[in-house]
């Protein structure tokens, strides 16, 4: 009971007092470095999500497949280019588009190249971080 009277006493006194926070200029720094590196991280990470590639050639032959993204690779170095095996076949595939309209104009420069079979297909994509950032 007495302890309660106490309280009750001092408890506007409480009220008053004011309170200054002091905060470490390191602090600041420290989560300055911090978003630093998970910017770094995000950019550094490759995501996916869906999207289209330009299928240009499925072929038996391991060496032709070879032969044909040496050529893409030249001639659009821009645009990554992969090499995919499905038993019996080896299928080359290039770029990486979010777009069906962005994928149709650069199989139309390839089909200069390769005027057979080239066709854009739905797949998933690898997107570019920095794409992300500028949307958001």
């Amino acid at each position: 009971m007495k302890n309660l009277i106490i309280l009750m006493l001092l408890l506007p006194l409480a009220a008053d007092a004011q309170v200054d926070i002091v905060r470490d200029r390191r602090l600041d720094l420290l989560m300055q470095k911090q978003e630093e590196l998970n910017r770094k991280a995000y950019m550094d990470n490759n995501r996916t999500g869906p999207g289209f590639r330009i299928l240009v050639v499925s072929t038996n032959d391991r060496n032709q497949a070879l032969a044909v993204k040496t050529t893409l690779m030249r001639e659009f170095p821009e645009q990554k280019t992969y090499l995919m095996y499905q038993s019996p076949h080896f299928k080359i595939h290039i770029g990486n588009f979010r777009t069906r309209k962005d994928a149709d104009a650069l199989r139309r420069q390839i089909m200069g190249i390769y005027p057979n079979g080239v066709i854009v297909i739905p797949s998933t994509v690898e997107l570019k971080p920095e794409e992300d950032l500028q949307v958001n």
